[in-house]
């Protein structure tokens, strides 16, 4: 019986795979690159389907999603690398995909506009996120991971009550606040200590570290004191509205200083109306002989210069009364 001969066909490592399943050695290796990846379990996918990994894109066990202001663990992934057969992410990892939504690329599409579709989100988070080269420029119907927005607000909300807690625990000997999950912001505690006093005859103001009134406190006295047309005309400024006068906490009638302390951006009808209601009588009480002792607190809301309310106490031969006043165009028009 006579021999078949089979023609010759070249052996590669490919054909190799395809009969044993293992990669075969010696043979000369056919180089295929595929960058799609199924979301599920990593194994290569149609173009524009799953999580795109150009060419020597590296993801590295360590990485974290503290570039996002929260903490988590990062997805891996390598050339040759065999996938799990179901990838898992944190509740918190960027790479899960509750906490993104998938941006197909037009035309015009930018790193920078994508970016700004998101309030807080870097161009270079948007790189390190999708494992791009931002050398190279985006394709149409390339897909881009993009963090949802709250995800972005809680990973920044998680770092700022993380760095309020570690102020306050500096602050206070290694002492935990009394709701260490919920202390006080930072920016409240850095505006709420470190006050200046300063005393101007029976006067004195505890002013913060950007130089804002917090407490105006003292005992009155009639006088005729001047005006500074400057302070009042400055006072308030940049949180300044058109409607507001350059108040007085203590009006110069009562030998107040002319300091700008002694100023705030005030609404023209609360300066010439309730305001100065509550002033007349101190007049009153004054000029009768009693002795008058007050102190006017301002609240502002973050670090604005014009105070939302002003609470203000006074003492009239040991009568306590106390008002709060809105710092709102409420009242009668001017005052009157």
């Amino acid at each position: 019986m006579g021999t078949v001969q089979r023609p010759q066909v070249p052996v590669t490592a490919f054909s190799v795979w395809l009969r044993t399943g293992r990669r075969g050695e010696g043979a000369p290796v056919e180089v295929k690159f595929n960058p799609w990846h199924d979301r599920e379990d990593g194994r290569f996918t149609f173009a524009g389907q799953g999580n795109y990994f150009p060419r020597g894109w590296r993801a590295s066990n360590n990485a974290s999603s503290d570039r996002f202001g929260g903490g988590g663990g990062g997805a891996s992934g390598a050339w040759g690398r065999r996938a799990a057969p179901q990838q898992r992410f944190g509740e918190h990892d960027p790479q899960n995909p509750r906490n993104h939504s998938v941006h197909t690329v037009r035309a015009g599409d930018t790193l920078t506009r994508i970016a700004a579709q998101r309030k807080g989100l870097r161009v270079s988070d948007l790189v390190w996120l999708n494992g791009l080269d931002p050398k190279q420029p985006l394709r149409i119907g390339q897909q881009i991971k993009l963090p949802h927005q709250r995800f972005l607000d809680a990973g920044r909300e998680a770092k700022n009550r993380f760095l309020a807690l570690d102020y306050y625990m500096r602050t206070h000997g290694g002492r935990l606040p009394p709701d260490p999950a919920n202390p006080p912001s930072l920016q409240s505690q850095i505006l709420d200590t470190n006050w200046r006093r300063e005393t101007r005859g029976t006067y004195d103001y505890w002013i913060d570290i950007i130089a804002r009134p917090r407490k105006a406190f003292g005992v009155l006295s009639l006088g005729t004191g001047k005006r500074s047309r400057r302070n009042q005309a400055r006072a308030g400024q940049p949180d300044r509205r058109p409607t507001d006068d350059g108040g007085h906490y203590i009006g110069v009638r009562f030998n107040a200083p002319r300091d700008a302390f002694n100023h705030f951006a005030q609404d023209a009808n609360f300066n010439r109306g309730a305001y100065r209601v509550m002033e007349d009588g101190w007049v009153e009480a004054l000029k009768a002989g009693r002795k008058v002792f007050v102190t006017i607190e301002p609240h502002y809301i973050g670090t604005s210069r014009r105070p939302d309310s002003v609470t203000v106490t006074w003492e009239i031969d040991g009568e306590k009364e106390s008002q709060k006043f809105s710092n709102d165009p409420k009242g009668m028009p001017r005052g009157k």
